[in-house]
């Protein structure tokens, strides 16, 4: 992301909204690497791979791998 970190969204905001919202995927970034870290029913993180269009929950993390080449 071209500025990381914590950012407040709106509610119902998209996956493709709150990258928007940081800036976008840097030249580095790869759309194949996003990965959601969102907290279960019982309190364990999962990582999920989101659609683009799917709204994030509370609490999620968004994180971009990025590629090298």
């Amino acid at each position: 992301m071209q500025r990381p970190g914590p950012m407040r969204l709106e509610r119902g905001m998209t996956l493709m909204q709150s990258l928007a919202t940081g800036g976008g995927i840097t030249q580095r970034g790869t759309e194949k690497g996003i990965r959601v870290h969102r907290k279960g029913a019982d309190g364990k993180v999962e990582i999920v791979q989101l659609p683009m269009d799917e709204s994030l929950k509370d609490g999620d993390v968004v994180y971009v791998k990025e590629s090298l080449f």
